[in-house]
């Protein structure tokens, strides 16, 4: 215990993120938070007293296990108070559906080509002709319309028309849980709202501050916009600067994951550390008295909190400025404050005002990969020393890209199934590039006012993006840039965290005990591969995924698969992306074969009636498009049918044929599949509709 004495504030956060864990994990099985708190609490006082009375280490000990016990109950019961669900007064709760519903809008407005996207508070509900008070949050997206005098922003109120549905649950097996993605938000409903289907009463901001700072945030934007002119340049400008990613379209996204820079395009700790450093560097010439050191801190406060509210108050920024605010502080009263400690006191803060912080990817990448660059880049920079300035700040880049890549990857294999094969490379340039373009930006935008010198810097601003830009495209085209379709579990992300963290008391104890521990856990992670692989090469699926408007089939045979979908499917790569590909990864199919419903390639036969049967591993599905004109024959069976495109076909002539189950794919419409699904409850007739049910699995 006397190790942690240097540590305080990283037991106790320790500590809360175990409460945190606990009753994500049993909920309210353990008892009331509360109870936990106060009995924790008691008992750490009276081990304190001990501890004063005895002075002994054991007395000392117990004293320190009992706050931190106090912790883990304050984590526990800063869970359950978050959790909007368990207010009574929350919508998931109502006795009936409401016809109306009033909230604000008390998020950031997501803008998108077709539609915006934010969040609604809900205040109160008109339920059975009487409105009452309630609580929780819908994710409302509200079309552009031309017709109306404004735009959905922070702060309105709304009135609108009709229910709000809950999230549903992913539709296709290891598709990402939009859904849990939401929960952990406290979100549990959304709406698609038409034109005409909402009404704004007033404007009431919740937080009259972050009101501000999203409405500068948009002048800033409108400046920005105005001043680069093209749109990627823009986008990118906008995104690394603001942290407005609205713009930004899936191929510049795609670039920069692979070639591992994605980080750049999300403002975060990288940017305000950039703004830190240059600072640092700047005030460094201030002087060292009392005076000049507390004007410097005061300074450097300023401006960081001044870029957060810039940027919008958005959760990666505070974390960020708050970790470097507690520094700054630090310095100025001269203390040598131990960084693990900073960072942990940062963590705590932000998780006692929302313990579902834990659960954000961002969140948890942005404290592995400081631990990282704390402790491994002095580690790693000794390796290899020099006197040239200039190989050394490339030495110095190189191993700071390395120790955050090792912190994160585990992580990122786990979330994002890929790995970015030239991260080294494209991190020691495109950070640069990165801060030249952040200040170059911030200048423009500060002496946009000024004629022709701010034309000259957004001009600047403008071919330093392109540069970045056209470097990160052309390591994407390197060869073997990006793995991809690496499927790890929960346990084994864990597994590879707990090698990385003995592999480092290896080399910092040089004990050979902690080898042994290695070597051990690298041959549970390769049992459990080979496991994985040898269940894999067995498996046969016939899978039926459920895509919106179209159709797509799966046939997998050990790691082999072919899909056999509708022009729709194939010539949408967002689709197949985001539906079925989790689901092949999983399976351990690197590559399908996709194919066209009618291509001589697909195991289908195509009938007089231009309708498919597909045959396949002694399976037979009929596929219907078009109304059946041949009349079975005696003794006909097939296994399923398939119906798609809203495909005009009586339930009584289905009856004609002998299957097991009817199965209605994602292209036909939710009219069509409403009305079918009356008749065919009536007829008693078994059916499998993936828009509402998922997709159909076949295990053979």
């Amino acid at each position: 215990m006397l190790r942690w004495a240097s540590y305080p504030f990283v037991r106790i956060t320790l500590g809360f993120i175990a409460g945190i864990l606990l009753y994500f994990s049993f909920g309210e099985q353990l008892g009331h938070g509360l109870w936990m708190l106060a009995l924790s609490f008691l008992a750490f006082i009276l081990a304190a007293i001990l501890g004063r009375k005895y002075k002994t280490a054991f007395a000392t000990d117990v004293a320190g296990m009992a706050g931190v016990l106090t912790f883990v109950a304050l984590g526990y019961s800063a869970t359950h108070v978050n959790i909007e669900l368990n207010q009574p007064q929350h919508i998931a709760h109502l006795p009936a559906e409401p016809s109306h519903y009033k909230g604000v809008v008390s998020d950031c407005v997501l803008q998108k080509p077709g539609y915006q996207r934010t969040v609604l508070e809900v205040e109160q509900v008109r339920v059975n002709g009487k409105w009452q008070a309630a609580t929780g949050k819908v994710q409302i997206s509200v079309p552009h319309d031309s017709e109306r005098a404004y735009e959905v922003s922070y702060g309105d109120v709304l009135l609108v028309r009709g229910a709000p549905q809950e999230v549903a649950p992913p539709l296709n097996p290891g598709q990402f849980n939009y859904k849990a993605f939401l929960a952990n938000k406290n979100i549990h409903h959304q709406h698609y709202l038409r034109p005409l289907q909402y009404q704004k009463v007033s404007s009431s901001p919740p937080n009259p501050i972050l009101y501000y700072s999203i409405l500068l945030r948009r002048q800033m934007d409108n400046i920005l916009r105005e001043g680069v002119g093209e749109k990627r340049e823009y986008a990118i400008s906008s995104a690394l600067i603001l942290g407005v990613k609205d713009e930004l379209d899936n191929s510049i996204r795609q670039a920069y994951a692979d070639t591992g820079t994605m980080h750049v395009l999300a403002v975060s700790g990288l940017h305000v550390g950039l703004v830190y450093g240059v600072l640092m560097f700047l005030l460094a010439r201030i002087g060292s008295t009392d005076r000049q050191r507390w004007v410097g801190a005061i300074l450097m406060l300023g401006v960081l909190w001044l870029y957060a509210f810039i940027t919008g108050l958005s959760p990666s920024v505070m974390r960020a400025v708050l970790m470097f605010s507690l520094v700054t502080v630090g310095i100025a009263l001269r203390r040598r404050t131990v960084i693990y400690n900073t960072i942990a006191f940062a963590a705590l803060v932000l998780l006692y005002i929302n313990p579902f912080n834990l659960l954000e990817v961002g969140f948890q990448l942005s404290f592995l990969a400081v631990l990282g660059i704390v402790y491994l880049q002095p580690r790693l920079s000794k390796v290899w020393e020099t006197s040239n300035r200039a190989l050394n700040w490339l030495w110095l880049s190189l191993t700071v890209s390395v120790a955050a890549q090792v912190a994160t990857t585990p992580l990122s294999l786990y979330y994002f199934h890929q790995f970015p094969v030239y991260f080294w490379v494209a991190n020691i340039l495109v950070v640069p590039a990165a801060t030249l373009v952040l200040w170059s930006g911030m200048a423009a935008l500060a002496l946009s006012w000024v004629p022709g010198l701010g034309w000259l810097l957004f001009q600047v601003h403008f071919w330093l993006i392109w540069a970045m830009n056209a470097f990160n495209l052309w390591v994407q085209r390197w060869p073997q840039a990006i793995i991809t379709g690496v499927d790890i579990n929960a346990w084994q992300a864990w597994l590879l965290y707990l090698l990385l963290f003995v592999l480092i008391l290896f080399l910092a104890l040089k004990k050979l005990r902690y080898l042994s521990i290695a070597v051990g856990l690298v041959g549970v992670l390769s049992v459990q591969q080979i496991w994985k692989e040898m269940q894999q090469r067995q498996q046969r699926q016939l899978v039926v995924y459920s895509v919106r408007n179209g159709t797509s089939v799966g046939l997998v045979q050990g790691q082999q698969a072919m899909l056999v979908a509708d022009t729709a499917f194939l010539q949408s790569q967002q689709n197949y992306t985001f539906n079925v590909q989790p689901h092949l990864w999983q399976s351990g199919v690197a590559a399908p074969t996709q194919v066209a419903l009618a291509s001589p390639v697909a195991p289908t036969v195509l009938l007089p009636d231009s309708n498919q049967l597909l045959v396949w591993q002694g399976q037979r599905w009929l596929i219907l498009s078009k109304p059946p004109k041949l009349q079975p024959k005696p003794g006909f069976a097939v296994d399923y049918v398939l119906l798609r495109q809203n495909v005009r076909v009586k339930p009584e002539r289905l009856q004609q044929y002998t299957f097991s189950k009817l199965i209605l794919d994602g292209s036909n419409a939710p009219w069509y599949r409403q009305r079918l699904h009356q008749q065919l409850d009536t007829l008693g007739i078994p059916y499998h509709d993936v828009a509402e049910s998922g997709a159909f699995v076949l295990e053979l």
